[in-house]
């Protein structure tokens, strides 16, 4: 089928005469062939009376194609002239068969002609013609026709110079050209010189972004553009598929504009707002970790800078930097509030250390992780030393020091109901039992304190996940085979001769054999352990459940944190190891659940002291021991008759409620003995709190939900916009805690057809304490030049939204309704 019969059969499904004028008899062979059922053809040959009474009297309905050939009669000599005008013309010079193949009226010829060489191509048609609406106007399918140029999907300003900056970062000179040879250059230039003041006598798109950047930039001087600017960089910074060229251009404006000169003298209040350069971030966190490191900023003051910046463009790429500035100085605030803190007993300390003194070592581990995870010694470098300085001397030794007092005052080691860890079956495990209810235990080697505190934190940001963290003290000493006998359901706990291997009941339970025949030996129940490992492999549905079903208690044991430590050679990636542990352990109590299981329990055998630099010869003893010596290690040394010196304290089996003849010396504080071979950094066996304190996580699966996400209103003063600027207060209706989570917004004011006509604001509303009026955000939304022009005296709408979880897609939220009256005078920027 030809161009031209595809053409008359799309119209004659709208009109039922044509007329096709062929002055030149170019296309008759055409006429002739065509094949147009139902349409009756009639060559114009002095018959034009027959064809009026014809189409007008004797068919009125039937459709005709009207063909004529010679030179079109003046006005008053066309017997047809009503028909030609009551109808429909066909064209076939090249313009009009683009208009017709477009669907578009003869009347807009002018435009193909001028742009003739954009609608040669086939391909550009065919996306035009998909965007073209029934009441275009010259400068909508002119607009439309950038939109094909540029590739967007979207039809706007906007989109165009994202889409041209992206290419020119990319070499690319297409725009430029395709710009030049479809004469579209004067109407595109022309749109940016109506909407944001930019005026150059051969306009280009990197001259025209240097002037964006330097108007909107805090610390160089305005270009004269108007406040449109800024919105267009703010939604160029929210377009991801931009982000990149944005990015890479951002560093090649700062180098252009000098802004690195600019920023070194800059104070930090005078750049909080700035998120176009990296450089602004690199200047925050230079002065920020000094002011920490010369502690010459409070906490407070230091934690609102974070969180402004939290929200800025580039802090994703530096949250590793931010968070790890917060945990140092909020580790260094917490030292010096509670170092030289006193202990009345043993059960006093280890209940203050579960309070709030665990938080200095949950501190430095975060710290020492974003740390290592940013891989930036050079410029972290003067914190970490800070860091380290405070940790070991302030923290680890004074404090320990001070606890040292009431460990060696006490005549032995204290055996409290639900505190200590050999009543841990007893007290935790049976009264779920005899309520029969199935219990699983999962017991993390060396997860210490700290890290349970993190791990409640995760599971109760769980729906339908419930979960409550108690403290229990390890027995002595503090080390894997001890702790987890201690664990087991037992009467009593002894120590093999010439060994550190524990009996439990006089059963030998080295390694999950052991543990097992201790489990099977239990009256009234049935118990088995497992490996995390193992457990973890079987299939929830089926295997699993089948696995369950068995036993009433079923301990699962999994060994990652403390077998990174132990080892010389990996023990500085230990804090990782916590990491991924607590995620693991995640999926841990998923996978329970899923095979019908409701009581959790998460606990550990002991915890650890670690320090990430090596340490210093003053931090090892040479202790001096007489006895049988049976099991060295640098935090406990095991053996009968043994005397050590005052570097140690001195325990008989019976003062740790152990049952046997031996003796046990544990070096004070924290000092390490001497052994060849062994790690340093990390050790345990010990008696220091990091060691000897650690976590009783309780978790229960909920059948309804168990989580909310706070509340945000807006503090609507007035529904009415008269100025370019319209500030909002937003509203943190409650607290978040626990069970209701933090609610990430972003907020922009839109007309009713969707046209964005602000910059975009987003927060995250994550405020834990305090009254209504501290839980309340402003942000001053600067308006664009169409609010008080193409929509003044509309409604619009502020718009709220939120992530749709695991995508990078927003949902709405809220929204708020305003009027626009924004007075002319607005409409001048400042000058």
């Amino acid at each position: 089928m030809s161009q031209i019969e595809d053409s008359l059969r799309k119209l004659f499904e709208r009109y039922r005469v044509i007329f096709w004028h062929d002055e030149k008899e170019e296309l008759k062979d055409r006429f002739e062939e065509l094949a147009l059922p139902g349409v009756e053809r009639i060559h114009v040959q002095n018959n034009e009376f027959y064809i009026k009474h014809k189409v007008s009297r004797e068919d009125t309905e039937g459709q005709y194609l009207i063909y004529r050939t010679c030179k079109r009669p003046a006005y008053v000599n066309n017997w047809l002239q009503d028909l030609e005008l009551a109808h429909y013309e066909f064209h076939t010079n090249q313009e009009a068969t683009f208009l017709q193949e477009l669907g578009l009226d003869y009347g807009l010829k002018d435009l193909v002609t001028e742009h003739i060489e954009f609608f040669k191509s086939k391909d550009r048609r065919q996306k035009l013609k998909a965007l073209l609406g029934k009441e275009d106007t010259f400068r909508d399918i002119r607009y439309k026709m950038l939109a094909v140029l540029f590739g967007t999907n979207t039809i706007s300003l906007t989109a165009f110079i994202q889409a041209h900056a992206s290419a020119f970062n990319d070499g690319n000179e297409r725009p430029d050209r395709e710009l030049e040879r479809y004469n579209l250059n004067t109407f595109y230039w022309g749109l940016i010189s109506d909407s944001f003041k930019y005026y150059a006598e051969s306009p280009g798109i990197y001259d025209f972004l240097l002037e964006v950047f330097s108007n909107v930039f805090s610390l160089t001087k305005s270009s004269g553009l108007t406040k449109d600017a800024s919105l267009l960089l703010s939604v160029w910074k929210d377009t991801i598929s931009y982000q990149e060229a944005f990015q890479q251009l951002s560093a090649k404006i700062a180098e252009d504009l000098n802004v690195q000169p600019l920023l070194e003298d800059a104070n930090l209040e005078d750049i909080l707002e700035d998120d176009l350069f990296r450089l602004v971030d690199f200047k925050i966190i230079h002065d920020l970790i000094h002011l920490v490191v010369s502690e010459s900023i409070g906490n407070d003051k230091a934690s609102q800078v974070v969180k402004h910046r939290e929200n800025k463009y580039w802090y994703r790429e530096f949250k590793d930097f931010y968070a790890a500035i917060s945990h140092a100085m909020e580790m260094i605030s917490l030292v010096r509030k509670y170092a030289s803190v006193a202990f009345s007993s043993i059960e006093q300390g280890a209940k203050r250390y579960s309070q709030d003194l665990h938080l200095v070592d949950y501190n430095y581990r975060k710290f020492i992780w974003h740390y290592r995870n940013k891989n930036q010694d050079r410029v972290l470098k003067p914190l970490f030393e800070k860091v380290e300085k405070v940790y070991s001397n302030d923290w680890l030794l004074q404090l320990n020091n001070n606890w040292q007092a009431v460990v060696d005052a006490a005549p032995e080691w204290p055996l409290l109901p639900r505190v200590s860890q050999t009543r841990f079956y007893k007290d935790h495990v049976e009264p779920t039992l005899n309520r029969g209810q199935r219990q699983f235990v999962i017991i993390s080697d060396a997860l210490r304190y700290e890290c349970g505190y993190e791990y409640l934190q995760k599971v109760n940001a769980q729906n339908r996940y419930e979960g409550e963290l108690q403290y229990m003290l390890t027995a002595m000493p503090s080390y894997t085979q001890l702790g987890m006998a201690a664990l087991l359901p037992h009467k009593s706990l002894s120590i093999v001769d010439g060994s550190d291997e524990v009996c439990v009941d006089e059963l030998p339970c080295q390694g999950l054999q052991g543990r097992n025949k201790v489990l099977a030996a239990l009256e009234g129940y049935k118990a088995v352990g497992i490996q995390a490992e193992d457990f973890m492999k079987m299939n929830s549905s089926t295997e699993g459940r089948a696995f369950v079903k068995q036993y009433d208690v079923i301990y699962i044991f999994h060994n990652q944190i403390d077998k990174t430590g132990d080892d010389k050679t990996s023990e500085d990636k230990v804090f990782e190891a916590v990491e991924r542990e607590l995620v693991f352990l995640m999926d841990v109590i998923k996978r329970i659940a899923n095979m019908n299981g409701t009581n959790m329990i998460i606990t550990s055998d002991h915890g650890f002291i670690y320090q990430h630099t090596a340490l210093e010869e003053s931090d090892f003893s040479d202790v001096q021991v007489d006895g049988e010596v049976w099991k060295e290690n640098r935090r406990f040394i095991l053996g009968r008759n043994l005397k050590g010196d005052a570097s140690t304290r001195h325990f008989k089996a019976g003062e740790l409620n152990l049952a046997g003849d031996f003796d046990v010396l544990i070096p004070k504080s924290i000092n390490r003995h001497r052994v060849k071979g062994a790690g340093s950094r990390f050790v345990h066996g010990g008696a220091s709190l990091q060691e000897v304190v650690i976590p009783l996580v309780k978790v229960t699966k909920k059948r309804q939900d168990t989580l909310k996400q706070v509340d945000v209103d807006v503090i609507q003063q007035s529904n009415k916009i008269t100025t370019n600027i319209l500030s909002v207060s937003f509203l943190q209706t409650e607290v978040a805690t626990d069970s209701i989570q933090p609610r990430t917004i972003r907020a922009a004011i839109f007309s009713n057809d969707g046209e964005l006509l602000s910059d975009q604001f987003s927060y995250n509303f994550d405020i834990e304490e305090g009254s209504e009026r501290q839980r309340e955000v402003k942000h001053r939304f600067q308006l664009s030049s169409k609010a008080s022009g193409k929509y003044k005296n509309q409604t619009v709408k502020l718009v709220l939204e939120e992530p749709v979880e695991g995508s990078s897609k927003w949902k709405l939220y809220k929204e708020y309704m305003y009027t626009l009256n924004i007075s002319f005078s607005n409409d001048f920027d400042d000058f």
